[in-house]
């Protein structure tokens, strides 16, 4: 995770794709209810309707293995209106060019049947995720056990990178563990093989360091 799960409280906005925090992360859910108390919007992607899309202000019930045409819509919404950080982005990344390119062909209207979410929803999802002055994206097995998963990682961390939501706080993007057992064994460093989160404990150095810091 680029950020604390605490960080979710005090962010504008929330984004959740393929994931259900309130099944499988209760703590990670509070928080995500917090943030919704502090003002946060909350879209969630999915193409069920669950638990946590009751507190969204937008569900997005997109088709089975539509994940990056959905995001590449987003993304081309974001270019197209001139709502991407054009600071972060010539100063903190690399290829724009090749990903303008890739997004131009994938209109909202372009995407609707393939996606089952018209073109004014994803518009309206782009400009909301746009728009706000931090946004956190959270994604969980949904994503990464689906066969388009690197490429939905690439995608969802190409529209952090298009709009500055990297490196500052209560944003970022936040992959979380299959179930809250094993977040939170990660996270208090209780996994065998990890320690410091997702540190592999490969060095004496490593070692080291974890028992400098308590871990």
């Amino acid at each position: 995770m680029s950020n604390a799960i605490n960080e979710i409280d005090n962010t504008d906005l929330v984004f959740v794709f393929g994931y259900n925090p309130a099944d499988s992360h209760p703590i990670v859910a509070n928080h995500v209810i917090n943030a919704k108390r502090n003002g946060a919007k909350i879209i969630v992607c999915d193409p069920r309707k669950i638990e946590t899309a009751r507190i969204a202000d937008m569900h997005i019930a997109l088709k089975n293995g539509s994940n990056i045409a959905l995001l590449n819509a987003m993304g081309h919404v974001i270019i197209e209106e001139n709502l991407y950080d054009k600071a972060f982005v010539a100063s903190r990344t690399e290829g724009f060019e090749e990903y303008r390119k890739i997004v131009e062909g994938y209109t909202p209207e372009s995407v609707e049947e393939i996606t089952g979410v018209s073109a004014q929803e994803i518009r309206q999802a782009a400009r909301m995720y746009a728009g706000a002055k931090s946004a956190a994206i959270l994604w969980g097995m949904g994503v990464t056990q689906f066969y388009q998963g690197v490429e939905t990682v690439r995608s969802l961390t190409s529209l952090a990178m298009l709009t500055g939501n990297l490196g500052k706080p209560s944003a970022g993007v936040n992959p979380v563990r299959g179930q809250n057992n094993v977040q939170g064994a990660c996270d208090m460093a209780l996994c065998r093989i990890l320690i410091q989160a997702t540190s592999t404990l490969s060095s004496r150095k490593t070692a080291r360091n974890s028992l400098k810091h308590g871990a």
